[in-house]
């Protein structure tokens, strides 16, 4: 039977969704799941049909219905498809959902809009079955607020005033998350992961991994705890000068494709932002172009299953019989290790700088046991 279940994320300018969506794509599909995206409508009017709620197009509360039906048609959509795909699991995540729109009109102006399209408003609450709200960066992370969006760009100030609307907006949803900023970015996004990790059923994300180097023939050892199985290639790329870190990683999985590009960037001693971001295929093409010859790219087939409550992967790499690494990601760090049997571990391998991902793109083939 299928298991769908149907997430907002929601928040002011610069929360973080972008990069909780990808890890959520990344992580999902290693367990599984089908992850489905249904992209933010406001965005794609403005930016792709030209249709706005200023320079003399339409006004703000005409712009709502524009909003509003591209919201409904794109969700429809990802519903059918749910329906449709082969997983048993999936999650259906809305980039901002109906009552976002809420924010820029009147109740009264928002009512006539839901009758307009014969809903209500708790009609509306009660189709999704959980809101992730991520608070902006504007507030306590000024540091890390960008003005990526090029379709609605807003100051600190407007962006803070987004941030009051968004959390009005959901306040009556039953089962709304408010995650806020801390010290640390990744922080945050792991919160949010856990929450989400947990309205799904499943065991929260890791908070601490070891790596083993182990012998390994192939995938056929595994069989009976039914891996999802990837080919995942790595590209290190050229860092920009305020040493930023950057990746593009090409993921293909159950005959479909994925291209993510991630940037990390040390903000101070304690403090590191990681960001991450789909990319289409023509994007992949052209980030290839800014690979740093130092390291390279580099392919390895992945094993992704769970054991004994534990999410483990097994990397195997392009064109070598001797390296392969089971990565066991552990939900405290204090937990015991529990090792599948037919896995012939050769040594403990956490603390190796040669056997971090750049450092094998950089090495690889030169790495025995």
């Amino acid at each position: 039977m299928k298991q769908i279940t149907k997430i907002v994320m929601t928040g002011g300018p610069a929360g973080g969704k972008t990069t909780l969506t990808t890890r959520l794509v990344k992580e999902l599909t290693a367990l599984g799941y089908r992850v489905l995206i249904v992209p933010e409508a406001a965005t794609e009017l403005i930016s792709g049909f030209g249709i706005k709620p200023f320079g003399n197009c339409v006004s703000m509360y005409e712009f709502q219905y524009f909003v509003t039906d591209s919201q409904l048609q794109k969700e429809r959509l990802a519903a059918r498809a749910a329906e449709l795909v082969p997983e048993e699991k999936v999650l259906i995540i809305c980039d901002r959902g109906l009552l976002d729109n809420k924010a820029y009109v009147s109740q009264k102006e928002y009512d006539v809009i839901l009758k307009y399209f014969g809903l209500t408003e708790q009609q509306v609450l009660d189709s999704y079955d959980a809101v992730i709200h991520l608070v902006s960066s504007a507030y306590g992370a000024e540091y890390a607020y960008s003005y990526n969006n090029t379709a609605r760009y807003e100051t600190l100030e407007g962006a803070r005033e987004k941030e009051e609307l968004a959390l009005m907006c959901w306040q009556k949803h039953p089962h709304r998350v408010v995650i806020g900023n801390s010290v640390n970015f990744d922080n945050k996004i792991r919160k949010a992961m856990n929450e989400i990790y947990k309205i799904l059923g499943e065991i929260p994300p890791t908070q601490s991994e070891r790596k083993y180097l182990i012998r390994f023939a192939d995938g056929k050892l595994l069989e009976s705890y039914h891996p999802v199985e990837q080919i995942i290639t790595q590209s290190y790329l050229v860092g920009k000068n305020d040493g930023m870190e950057r990746r593009a990683r090409k993921v293909q999985s159950n005959g479909s494709t994925a291209y993510y590009a991630i940037e990390k960037q040390q903000i101070s001693a304690v403090e590191r932002i990681e960001r991450e971001r789909m990319l289409t295929q023509k994007e992949y093409v052209r980030v290839l172009d800014e690979v740093d010859p130092a390291f390279g790219s580099v392919t390895k087939r992945r094993y992704c299953f769970k054991y004994a409550d534990q999410y483990m992967t097994v990397d195997t790499y392009a064109g070598s019989s001797s390296l392969a690494i089971l990565d066991v990601q552990l939900s405290d760090k204090a937990q015991t290790v529990q090792i599948p049997p037919e896995i012939d571990v050769v040594r403990e391998v956490t603390e190796e700088i040669a056997y971090q991902g750049h450092m094998i793109a950089k090495t690889h083939g030169q790495l025995e046991e």
